[in-house]
């Protein structure tokens, strides 16, 4: 179709689904006008040799300024015309345009083309009538006493071991050296080192561990063992290495009595009792909070296999891109390089990413197209609680900063409007179940 704005033409064409192309014709006319404004500013400040500033002649400026001039012009009226024509459309753009084909020349008119990508609008389907299970787990009492566990070994002393040799769980100080194929690998070896004995756990060097269960302090032993064939460094990998080993000293843990004068010292609680207790409604409230997220998501999963609709090629890139990125920093929080991980298999991790973010990326288009199609607004009470949670951000020098922290409060609190109005419409049923506790997705 074409329009005109102002005398601008406009055509907008579909190139594939959520993809439009605007062909832009700006008279002649309109370039003269916007040239002339952008002479006067440049006669006024241009300082040219041989002529006081503001009196060199307009065809020296021309031939100096020229292509500059042009240049400037074009660009603001590129931005003015796109910005004009995407309101009157009501075009929803996801991502920024591709500008093509831009032909700037003096008498003649502007001309341009802009790729975008549309935010998909979408018939979302009525949930009333859904029924969905909130299960709730039930906290088992091991998990309050695993929180006194932890106290107790936060605050433990290591006491020297006597009489015996090291055992599972003991802390043992040694220095060690490590030869593959007749030569010292400094890679593998160590001064002044401790480890935590576990032969339990298949680790990298279990095999290491379980070699020196026995050894006192004071005492030197010499193995040979093959290198983990999961070893990060392949040169390395499944190699026969032989050790030279002398504990320098073998500690075990000696755990805090647990009681309420440990409490009291350790907590702001007052004794064991009330702090049970505490604990006990956290880990209820942490569940609640849980069955809530995992309810959204069977929702979600609902409203996707319910609706189907394009996504955007940028919006499809990007949520692939969010979710990898946040997998990798999460599991680095854990102490974990997974990139650097020995079977890492980038493209399994590449395809995984993009299926995990295009279910990202629809969730979004749902929520959005729920709020615009019910008039929802962002809860006010959690817009309040994340603008409180995210102050910081809100406040920050940093523009891109400031900016993804006000969308996010934003996009967030109208996701608690969506869920509210989700759940006044759909049936549901709390049950309490048994199991371990997991992460959310």
């Amino acid at each position: 179709m074409t329009v005109s704005l102002n005398d601008i033409k406009v055509e907008i064409a579909d190139v594939q689904p959520c993809v439009k192309k605007l062909k832009v014709e700006i008279p002649a006319s309109h370039v003269a006008v916007e040239a002339e404004k952008k002479w006067r500013d440049v006669a006024k400040n241009a300082k040219v040799q041989g002529f006081r500033p503001g009196k060199a002649p307009r065809p020296i400026l021309e031939k100096i300024y020229g292509p500059q001039v042009l240049g400037e012009v074009g660009e603001k009226l590129i931005h003015q015309s796109f910005e004009d024509a995407v309101t009157e459309h009501k075009l929803e753009v996801f991502g920024n345009p591709s500008f093509e084909e831009v032909k700037v020349e003096k008498g003649q008119p502007l001309t341009y083309s802009a790729v975008i990508e549309i935010f998909p609008k979408v018939d979302v389907p009525s949930c009333g009538g859904w029924a969905f299970d909130r299960e709730i787990r039930k906290v088992k009492e091991k998990e309050i006493e695993a929180v006194f566990d932890q106290l107790r070994d936060k605050h433990a002393e290591l006491v020297p071991v006597e009489g015996r040799g090291v055992k599972d769980g003991d802390f043992v100080f040694m220095d060690y050296t490590a030869t593959v194929d007749g030569k010292e690998e400094p890679k593998l070896s160590g001064k002044g080192q401790q480890m935590i004995v576990n032969t339990v756990e298949e680790t990298l060097f279990v095999e290491f561990h379980r070699n020196v269960v026995g050894l006192k302090a004071g005492g030197e032993k010499e193995f040979t063992m093959s290198v983990s064939k999961q070893y990060p460094d392949p040169a390395l990998a499944d190699k026969q290495a032989a050790f030279k080993v002398k504990a320098t000293a073998v500690k075990e843990k000696k755990l805090p009595e647990l009681n309420d004068e440990f409490i009291t010292a350790h907590t702001p609680y007052s004794g064991m009792e009330e702090m049970r207790k505490e604990l006990g409604a956290r880990a209820e409230e942490r569940e609640k909070q849980r069955a809530e997220d995992g309810l959204r998501r069977d929702i979600l999963k609902k409203f996707r296999e319910s609706a189907s609709f394009p996504l955007p090629p940028k919006m499809l890139a990007q949520y692939g891109e969010m979710y990898a990125n946040r997998l990798i920093q999460q599991t680095r929080e854990w102490g974990l390089d997974l990139t650097a991980q020995p079977d890492f298999d980038r493209e399994k991790f590449k395809q995984n990413s993009m299926e995990k973010g295009e279910e990202w990326a629809r969730d979004e288009v749902i929520i959005e197209n729920l709020a615009k199609a019910n008039g929802l607004q962002p809860d006010e009470a959690e817009l309040e609680r994340l603008q409180g949670l995210y102050a910081e951000h809100l406040k920050s020098d940093d523009r891109d900063t400031r900016y993804n922290a006000a969308v996010f409060t934003i996009k967030e609190a109208l996701r608690e409007s969506v869920f509210k109005f989700i759940n006044g419409k759909i049936t549901i049923k709390d049950k309490i179940v048994e199991g371990e506790a997991k992460e959310n997705e």
